[in-house]
């Protein structure tokens, strides 16, 4: 295939290589909170069939269905590809994984970066970019699993449990601004929050709760969570959360991968002769880099290895932020090597007090 990109006046041929397709037809879908934009395309980027239906389980298998008849292909022979909306795709997640039916979750950032030759924008095209994307990148393809329903579960206590807590910190420091300014307003509000605060907290407490009990009930998410948290700085929060956005460390196995997820690897940022400094991208997990960033300051005045280390690069004249992260790099690979390798962290000090009392019982 040999894409032209026109100028103003002369026309580039730019060589593409593709990668040869499993499937022979890919179905972009644009999700939107009430309906989806479907089109159908087959490996060579012909269109196929365009479609709208209302965004549910039950219109969804029955189009689905009506596809795989209507080209006469087997479940194995078409790809689902659309973005990640949230909570709005998941009907069609639920229906392709009852079906069996291939489906690629992609992040909309790398669809829109990839589709800039496109003009004007409608749900119809969106679709259309989708498709073509799923066909152009289909070397990229990860197949979407569902996530485990103990996981499922901690995922949505642990975001009712941030809003709670979002909610608790706007009012005490409502009450908090008022106290050091007007008496009178804080008397006032202290009155009216008081019962607002003891219920937020005791709701606080109750999803606390159930999610150690969610926890306990499954033995590898247990271990996942007591794994973690014999690392130093990595409290109970910061291990759950790991959990649940890693699927309980199925979808991230390579510490690599993980870092660069979360926010932490610095990239080169040259041009030519222009050289300028690594920075992290803002491609990252923000919610889980915030964790990781509370743990690194707890590991830095608590953990003797990684005190030494910050300590010792500041005083090279290193930015104290980017030792920092090199630090949240550094607890990363504790992490998933703690997992992968079904143990305990041993610190190197605890390691040399055992390799000596070894040595002293084989004298």
């Amino acid at each position: 295939m040999r894409p032209i990109i026109k100028g103003l006046d002369k026309t580039l041929v730019v060589e593409k290589k593709y990668f040869p397709m499993k499937q022979k037809y890919v179905i972009g879908i644009d999700v939107s909170k009430s309906k989806l934009d479907c089109t159908v395309i087959s490996s060579g980027l012909k269109i196929q069939s365009e479609t709208v239906i209302t965004n549910n389980e039950k219109s969804i298998r029955s189009y689905l269905k009506e596809m795989l008849k209507a080209l006469n292909i087997k479940k194995d022979d078409i790809l689902v590809c659309c973005e990640n909306t949230g909570i709005y795709n998941r009907p069609l997640a639920r229906v392709c994984i009852k079906l069996a039916i291939n489906l690629w979750v992609e992040h909309a950032l790398r669809i829109k970066r990839a589709s800039t030759d496109m003009r004007g924008k409608s749900d119809r095209k969106d679709a259309l970019r989708i498709a073509e994307y799923a066909v152009r990148y289909n070397d990229r393809i990860i197949v979407y699993t569902e996530p485990l329903d103990k996981v499922k579960q901690m995922h949505v206590l642990t975001k009712c449990r941030e809003t709670l807590l979002s909610q608790k910190t706007a009012i005490n420091n409502q009450l908090r601004e008022a106290k050091s300014h007007d008496s009178f307003e804080y008397d006032l509000l202290n009155r009216s929050y008081k019962k607002t605060l003891k219920i937020l907290e005791a709701s606080i407490k109750e999803i606390e709760e159930k999610i150690e009990q969610l926890t306990n009930e499954n033995y590898e998410i247990k271990r996942s969570k007591e794994l973690l948290t014999s690392i130093p700085g990595i409290g109970n929060i910061c291990a759950i959360n790991l959990i649940v956005i890693t699927n309980n460390f199925q979808l991230f196995r390579n510490a690599k991968h993980l870092a660069c997820y979360v926010g932490v690897v610095p990239f080169k940022n040259e041009s030519g002769g222009i050289i300028k400094k690594e920075r992290v991208s803002k491609m990252a997990n923000t919610k889980i880099k915030k964790l990781l960033h509370m743990a690194a300051m707890a590991t830095i005045r608590s953990d003797h290895e990684l005190k030494a280390y910050f300590h010792r690069k500041v005083s090279q004249g290193k930015n104290k932020m980017s030792v920092l992260n090199a630090v949240k790099n550094k607890l990363i690979h504790r992490i998933v090597a703690v997992i992968n390798r079904n143990e305990y962290f041993i610190s190197k000090e605890e390691l040399t007090v055992n390799q000596e009392k070894n040595s002293c019982i084989l004298t």
